[in-house]
């Protein structure tokens, strides 16, 4: 996977979000009014878009510890690995 690919995807489902809103990376998704429900299915679309399957403990973690754009981006380059 490429981590523009990553990027574009992570962008383009938040944007849908947000109204078509820009933002920036590194903005925190709780300033940008999405919420753990909002995320979670942000997360599970996006493995959906690549083809990849986390473990519940990965997605939990990410949940968790997801504040960014960037993060889910990371999140989703780190399971393409496995």
């Amino acid at each position: 996977m490429r981590r523009a690919a990553v990027r574009a995807a992570v962008h383009r489902f938040i944007k849908r979000l947000l109204e078509h809103r820009d933002f920036n990376d590194n903005t925190s998704l709780a300033e940008l009014g999405l919420e753990k429900a909002d995320i979670e299915d942000l997360i599970f679309h996006l493995e959906d878009e690549f083809g990849l399957t986390a473990f519940t403990a990965e997605e939990d973690r990410m949940l968790k510890s997801a504040k960014t754009a960037n993060d889910l981006s990371r999140f989703l380059l780190e399971i393409g690995r496995h």
